[in-house]
């Protein structure tokens, strides 16, 4: 994983601790969604400005944003669970034939 990616997914983790949805980001930070969309997946990199309005708007220190321990070791496998348990059995099935093609 790169530092881009690193950093998207830090934003994303504190933006659902805030219970915001992406949508709600954008608005406060007065950008696109897909900007926001883009930045959690690794896609695009925020100027300092923007950072620093994204460490505002997350109520947490920039730095905050940079530390990255727990998230390269974070157990997904909790995570995998509570969304299969939220989908239909129809789309149960096309996760288990995508992890399955991952596995072989």
């Amino acid at each position: 994983m790169d530092a881009k990616e690193l950093l998207g997914l830090k934003i994303k983790e504190f933006r659902k601790q805030k219970k915001l949805t992406q949508e709600q980001l954008a608005e406060i930070l007065d950008l696109d969604i897909g900007y926001i969309s883009k930045l959690e997946v690794g896609r695009n990199f925020p100027t300092i400005g923007t950072l620093e309005k994204i460490a505002q708007a997350l109520d947490v220190e920039l730095y905050e944003l940079f530390q990255y321990t727990g998230i390269k070791d974070k157990d997904f496998r909790t995570e995998i669970i509570k969304i299969y348990d939220k989908l239909s059995k129809e789309k149960q099935f096309t996760l288990y034939r995508v992890a399955k093609g991952l596995y072989e």
